[in-house]
């Protein structure tokens, strides 16, 4: 056991000089800090770990643009790839660039949807809305989103919500900043006659869930 150890620490410290010499110390120590402190604000969300981000993040902007822009790709292919959402049929389960929905006018039906968008505005007043079935998903994701959701307060509702830049309120609750998450389930969501799941995961996002 020693000896591994032992032999990691050597390859560690070989890494790191190998690393360092070809892309330089400063952008060495910013990558390794950086994903220390996405670690540990996935543990417990401290403002220390806020700050360590940001400075890192800049660090890498400044010295090494080309290894951050490929650090956040990768973290995007990740990201999506996880949220990978389901398929509703080819007619509900649709990929778009650009992505502008507005169901807040007039009557419309209400059925289980998904839609991937690198750019999106949509507005839902499912208040408007007819549903199709006694319980109905809709996952939307993408790279930028402004969602401004409109739910009926009888419905049982499920929300999973992310957003890795922006904000994200439903009710009373609202919070911003990085790798914000909100997860909540109505008590009484079983026992409802309509229930409603919402996914909703975006690199950039401004994120509104309102009930009426």
């Amino acid at each position: 056991m020693r000896k591994s150890s032992n032999a990691l620490i050597f390859i560690a410290a070989g890494l790191y000089l190998a690393f360092g010499a070809m892309a330089g110390y400063a952008t060495v120590n910013a990558a390794v800090l950086l994903l220390l402190g996405i670690e540990r604000f996935r543990s417990d969300r401290s403002r220390i770990s806020v700050i360590v981000i940001a400075v890192c993040t800049l660090v890498l902007i400044i010295t090494q643009f080309a290894i951050f822009a490929l650090i956040v790709l990768i973290s995007l292919g990740i990201y999506y790839f996880r949220a990978k959402p389901p398929e509703f049929g080819n007619n509900m389960s649709k990929h778009r660039l650009f992505l502008n929905m507005r169901l807040d006018e007039q009557s419309w039906v209400l059925q289980s949807m998904s839609f991937w968008h690198a750019i999106g505005e949509i507005r839902m007043d499912m208040s408007l809305a007819v549903p199709e079935d006694k319980e109905t998903t809709i996952v939307l994701q993408g790279l930028i989103g402004d969602l401004d959701l409109i739910v009926p307060d009888d419905y049982g509702i499920q929300v999973d919500a992310s957003a890795l830049i922006g904000q994200v309120s439903f009710r009373q609750i609202k919070e911003g900043g990085l790798f914000h998450r909100l997860s909540w389930r109505s008590p009484n969501y079983d026992q409802c006659e309509t229930r409603l799941k919402l996914q909703l995961f975006y690199l950039v996002g401004d994120i509104k869930i309102r009930t009426v």
